[in-house]
């Protein structure tokens, strides 16, 4: 009975090791094709690159380009998480704000033109007693500045007496007028009428406070009638000469206030006034100048100081606002880069509006739910912008313009 039941499993066996070399064997499980990229692009330069691995003069690695990365007709670019962090890529939010519309500039310092008095002879002579010496020096009201020596002024006041002596009032006054279109004051010639000797010299004081800012004579000279002897500005006010920037200049009118504040008064501020804003724009800075008028009691400003300035004005609403780096200016064109997501970005064209400290406002081309590039956004529009999309990144360059312009590192 056990032999039987040995025999039986002995053929059962066989016959299953038979069936078993009868079927085709299973095919072994075949590897994933692996990804080969086509090419290697510059992560700065994108015309730049490389059929093999390698790194470009600041160490940064080319960024492999795969087939199977199609171009977007839309003008969407999508880069690697590698690229990405290469490039620095920064995004914000587009944001609902409000526009402080306020302008910070600087300015210059400067006299008062409109204080300008300027004291010039009447008579010819030579110059005597000239009491300024230099440009720069302060003079008080009817302080003596300098003296001519006029042999016409002796004459003229000799004719004087002599018509006083004949008792004719015509040539009394013709001589007391002469007298006067020289220089010589009510005082003087009422001193001569009472019998003081003719003056040999005539002097001119000063007729305010100021600063001299131009001296035309000098010791000794010889001048003619309208020689300009003594230019003195007020210092008791000055301007503030501020650069306005072209795009902010609708937030200045005449009439309007600004806080100014000195390096030289630290601590304390000014308030000032627009008095005009020059029709002139700076063609070299995009800029109009526009002045202000400034108390300076006690004379603690100085023409030539710089400052800063604060315009006043009031909110202007609510807008959609970016950062303002986030704004690509190209002169025709205003453009921000959007972030879609999924390393996905797109230029797109806005209308910018007004500066909000250091946001700016989006009038045109946002709907305020996007995320825009802030940092590593140029080299992604021009991408976007040459080839409407990814074209670049996937489609192979030619040969001969491959590794022969790359002055990167090697491999």
């Amino acid at each position: 009975m056990n032999r039987l039941l040995v025999v039986s499993l002995v053929i059962v066996a066989v016959l299953w090791l038979v069936a078993c070399d009868g079927r085709e064997p299973a095919e072994p499980a075949q590897p994933a094709a692996e990804r080969r990229p086509l090419y290697y692009r510059n992560p700065m330069d994108p015309g730049i690159t490389s059929e093999v691995p390698r790194k470009d003069a600041m160490g940064m690695d080319y960024i492999p380009v795969y087939a199977d990365a199609e171009p977007a007709s839309d003008g969407t670019v999508q880069l690697s998480p590698v690229m990405i962090n290469n490039l620095g890529v920064r995004t914000a939010p587009v944001r609902h704000g409000e526009v402080t519309a306020a302008l910070r500039t600087t300015a210059i310092l400067a006299f008062d033109e409109r204080s300008r008095i300027e004291v010039r002879a009447r008579v010819e002579g030579y110059v005597e007693q000239l009491a300024v010496r230099a440009t720069g020096e302060r003079v008080r009201r009817g302080q003596p500045l300098f003296a001519i020596f006029s042999p016409r002024l002796a004459a003229t006041q000799h004719e004087f007496v002599a018509a006083l002596a004949a008792g004719d009032a015509d040539l009394l006054a013709a001589a007391r007028a002469r007298l006067q279109a020289l220089g010589l004051d009510t005082a003087a010639i009422n001193r001569l009428a009472a019998g003081a000797a003719p003056a040999q010299r005539i002097v001119y004081h000063a007729p305010r406070d100021g600063v001299v800012t131009e001296l035309g004579v000098r010791e000794g000279s010889l001048i003619e009638p309208g020689t300009m002897g003594v230019a003195i500005l007020s210092e008791q006010a000055l301007w503030a000469v501020a650069a306005v920037p072209e795009r902010q200049a609708g937030l200045v009118r005449a009439g309007g206030e600004a806080t100014i504040t000195v390096a030289a008064v630290p601590g304390e501020s000014f308030t000032a006034k627009v008095i005009e804003v020059l029709p002139a724009l700076d063609a070299a800075t995009r800029t109009l100048q526009a002045r202000l008028e400034l108390a300076n009691p006690g004379g603690r400003l100085a023409a030539g100081m710089i400052a800063e300035v604060v315009f006043a004005a009031p909110s202007a609403g609510h807008a959609l606002l970016v950062p303002r780096e986030a704004l690509i200016r190209t002169g025709t064109e205003e453009r921000v880069v959007v972030a879609l997501g999924e390393g996905r970005f797109v230029a797109r064209s806005v209308v910018a509006g007004r500066e909000s400290g250091e946001d700016i406002e989006i009038l045109q081309g946002l709907d305020g739910s996007e995320q825009v590039v802030a940092s590593g956004q140029f080299m992604i529009d021009s991408e976007s912008q040459q080839r409407s999309g990814l074209a670049r990144y996937s489609e192979p360059p030619a040969a001969a313009t491959q590794d022969q312009h790359d002055h990167g590192g090697g491999p």
